[in-house]
């Protein structure tokens, strides 16, 4: 009998098991894979997630990979620009992409280090369920040895195929089917440094430095057009590139060392993260559009809430009941807006004039800079920053900067 098991060994599982074991609980880990080992992943990690990784003892081990701090951000939509340093989170002041082969080892490892019981190559065949509750797991090894465990509760951090989602069937409070088609391979020696974002209408880039000198590039097209992209893979890839000045001709100064990857399904969802028995963590939970390339991070505050009411729970200090609908209640007021945000970016259109103008007075003060690139890593609700009061000071200061009269013609459409 172990406290908890948790099914899924990546970036959502292994944090949670990890702060589990370090606080006494009897944890189990299972996972299919063995790892090092890949996974489709835009592998960004915005500074609250970076922060998270210093604060769990890890952030040192990450960059020891040959992972490069990112401290600049560039981000376009049709002709306007703005580049500048990511905001700052408890000192963190960078952020990183480090490759899924490498983050995910170090992660499962602190998992086991801190006491955590971690079997990789192990396949989930059934989750068991008694009078209404899950109750453990039935699972097989390599050698194809079959076992059983049983657990108080059981977390699904298995990701868009979980098999605890599948056998629990949560509600689904959003949804919202295929919006994108992202390809994606590994450029070395480009000499791309810093995080690169930039969309005209329909189209998209999206470039993270990561190891060994290389940068993952990114491409996206609408969903719809996804079969168009696959008869010419390399020649598409390429024209996208070329859409945005310079960028082709930066990405070639380097060389192909993958082949093409692609997302194969960018479905988003947000479903009820509890029931009798078991948690949803990581994108069994809330999945996202890759082209919003916060799921490591959105996943990293997850596990530290949910660990903190598992705590309570375990512990006796409150109910299964209302420990986890205080957590459902935190995910979801800190998720549902960012929701409607990353469904609307999908659609990679572009935003609406009068959004486009504050942008781009935002170039002209680093403070107002700073904070737009907030909301890129959810530190800033869109609400919040697009409010009239807000965007008028934006405006003013862009007037006093340039000395040209700065003006919104119509209303926000915020």
């Amino acid at each position: 009998m172990y406290d908890v098991i948790v099914v899924g060994a990546r970036c959502a599982g292994s944090p949670a098991a990890m702060l589990l074991a370090r606080r006494g609980y009897r944890v189990l880990v299972l996972d299919k894979a063995t790892f090092p080992s890949d996974t489709p992943s835009t592998h960004f990690l915005h500074t609250p997630a970076v922060a998270r990784l210093k604060r769990w003892g890890l952030l040192d081990r990450v960059l020891a990979t040959g992972c490069p701090p990112i401290t600049e951000i560039v981000w376009g939509m049709d002709d306007i620009t703005l580049t500048g340093p990511p905001p700052a989170h408890e000192g963190i002041d960078f952020a990183i992409g480090p490759r899924r082969t490498v983050l995910d080892k170090i992660l499962v490892d602190a998992a086991g280090e801190s006491g955590a019981e971690v079997r990789e190559g192990c396949t989930v065949d059934e989750i068991l369920v008694e009078h209404g509750r899950v109750v453990g797991v039935r699972a097989h090894d390599r050698e194809g040895a079959v076992f059983q465990a049983r657990a108080k509760l059981v977390i699904g951090a298995d990701g868009i195929n979980s098999v605890v989602a599948r056998t629990v069937r949560p509600k689904e409070i959003m949804g919202a089917a295929p919006a994108t088609a992202v390809w994606y391979s590994y450029w070395r020696d480009t000499g791309i440094d810093h995080e690169i974002f930039v969309r005209v209408a329909g189209r998209e880039v999206f470039i993270i430095p990561t190891n060994d000198g290389d940068a993952n590039v990114m491409v996206g097209w609408r969903h719809h057009e996804r079969a168009e992209f696959r008869k010419d893979i390399e020649g598409n890839y390429h024209a996208t590139l070329d859409l945005f000045p310079g960028i082709g001709d930066m990405v070639r100064r380097g060389k192909r060392v993958e082949r093409f990857y692609a997302f194969s399904d960018t479905r988003q969802w947000l479903r009820v993260p509890y029931g009798p028995g078991w948690c949803l963590l990581g994108d069994s939970s809330h999945l996202k559009d890759p082209i919003a390339g916060i799921g490591i991070t959105d996943s990293f505050r997850s596990a530290e809430v949910l660990v903190e009411r598992i705590d309570e729970v375990l512990s006796g200090a409150r109910t299964e009941d209302d420990a986890f609908a205080d957590y459902r209640k935190w995910r979801d007021e800190t998720f549902t807006e960012a929701f409607g945000q990353h469904l609307r970016a999908a659609r990679l259109d572009l935003y609406p004039a009068e959004m486009l103008k504050v942008i781009e007075a935002c170039r002209y003060t680093d403070e107002h800079r700073v904070a737009f690139f907030g909301l890129l890593g959810a530190l800033t609700p869109l609400r919040e920053f697009f409010t009239p009061e807000h965007c008028a000071r934006i405006l003013a200061d862009a007037e006093a900067a340039t000395g040209r009269p700065w003006s919104l013609e119509g209303r926000l459409p915020v």
